[in-house]
């Protein structure tokens, strides 16, 4: 990762970390009051649904203390250890979210079993429970608002989690909301039957957060919508002729891609890393990808078998070729190809300059005839240097030597 890169990519964690960091403290304040007052209006208006309500934010309040921790590590760079990063950690921190939603949920309906099946007389909730519902509905729909709209603007899956945690709290003051009404109205089993109504709210988003977190921990592909945009990026990069084997994933906010791209196959090797490079460019900023890992080939691979030339040997053979061929002088700069499972040679030779081209042409063919002659070797291209050729090495010997970033 370039220094510019790691800059950028630490102030956008940090931010992040305390954009994440100050919502969850919202919350959970607001949870802490909330808590409170739904357990003080439930009991003292005698509602069952409020109280379950109030155990419900009490959960609120548990994983926002939790989520706090997430967030920080999930905040970390990249290190030896991680080189992903630290992004599991979000995914960890909804998964905790949901598996305690669901279980809150279940010890709320063994409650509510258990009064209404104790054959006591059911009591009518009173107007500090009415109260109190309503305060709470209003409240958490605007913690929801606030809290999805900062999870959406930073990416962060366990704040948006979170959100719906406050969304699934306010529809569940609304359940509440009608039981308590209902059984102040008259009917008294309305309450009781309000809070299971809860109960299976506060099921349903656990289950959603904990799938979805059990999904990113399996390194499932990213949704069709996602796939179809890193789709269409790599197909429009020029120097693309098809792709395979495109895997991606999640990590928390970060998006990872593996690809193989297939490009052309008697470019160089700089032009065709050149062009993964710009794939991996264009992946991050176009479709949010946090990086990508763009392998290069020359032909459709999924089958490929793997050849066994020795360079060394095949130097020596291109080598030994040329003696005795009058006017040929060592060949140079040899490239091999290897391509549908058959081996070509290229190569330069030096020529002397008494030939004529009939000549040289003669002497060329008579060369290749040799190298193919046992079969090891499928085709051969020769070619005569022009120009010299010491600031071409130069040039390669350059590149090579480069430090990488």
């Amino acid at each position: 990762m370039s220094d510019h890169l790691h800059s950028h990519y630490g102030r956008n964690q940090e931010e992040r970390v305390g954009e994440a960091t100050r919502v969850t403290i919202v919350g959970a304040v607001v949870n802490l009051f909330l808590v409170a007052g739904k357990f003080a209006a439930g009991i003292a208006g005698s509602s069952q649904a409020l109280v379950a309500d109030a155990v419900h934010s009490l959960s609120d309040l548990a994983t926002d203390v939790f989520l706090l921790f997430t967030v920080k590590i999930a905040g970390k760079e990249a290190d030896e250890d991680h080189p992903y990063g630290h992004g599991r950690a979000e995914t960890m921190g909804s998964m905790v979210m949901g598996g305690s939603l669901l279980l809150v949920g279940v010890f709320i309906l063994y409650e509510v079993i258990v009064k209404m099946t104790g054959g006591d007389k059911l009591s009518i909730p009173t107007w500090p429970a009415f109260l109190g519902a309503a305060v709470s509905i209003a409240v958490k729909e605007a913690l929801f608002h606030y809290t999805y709209r900062v999870g959406k603007k930073i990416n962060n899956q366990s704040i948006i989690a979170n959100a719906w945690e406050h969304r699934s709290d306010s529809l569940s003051g609304i359940a509440a909301l009608i039981g308590i009404t209902g059984a102040m109205m008259g009917v008294p089993m309305m309450d009781p039957v309000a809070a299971i109504v809860v109960v299976f709210m506060i099921e349903k988003a656990g289950w959603e957060i904990f799938r979805e977190a059990l999904k990113d921990l399996m390194d499932t592909s990213l949704p069709k919508e996602q796939m179809r945009e890193i789709i269409n990026v790599i197909s429009g990069t020029r120097g693309v002729a098809r792709f395979h084997e495109l895997r991606t994933r999640r990590m928390g906010a970060d998006i990872f891609v593996d690809v193989h791209i297939i490009v052309q196959s008697n470019i160089s090797i700089s032009e065709a890393h050149n062009t993964a490079e710009t794939v991996r460019s264009n992946l991050r900023k176009k479709a949010g990808v946090t990086d990508a890992l763009v392998h290069i080939d020359a032909e459709d691979d999924v089958y490929y078998r793997v050849m066994d030339v020795d360079r060394d040997e095949m130097e020596k053979k291109v080598r030994d070729a040329t003696i005795g061929i009058e006017g040929v002088g060592d060949p140079s700069e040899m490239i091999i190809h290897l391509l549908n499972g058959k081996v070509l040679v290229d190569f330069n030779v030096a020529l002397d300059d008494s030939l004529t081209i009939a000549q040289a042409r003669g002497r060329v063919n008579w060369l290749k005839q040799k190298l193919v002659a046992d079969g090891t070797i499928d085709l051969v291209v020769i070619r005569s240097r022009l120009t010299d050729g010491a600031a071409e090495r130069d040039f390669y010997s350059g590149g090579a030597n480069k430090k990488g970033d």
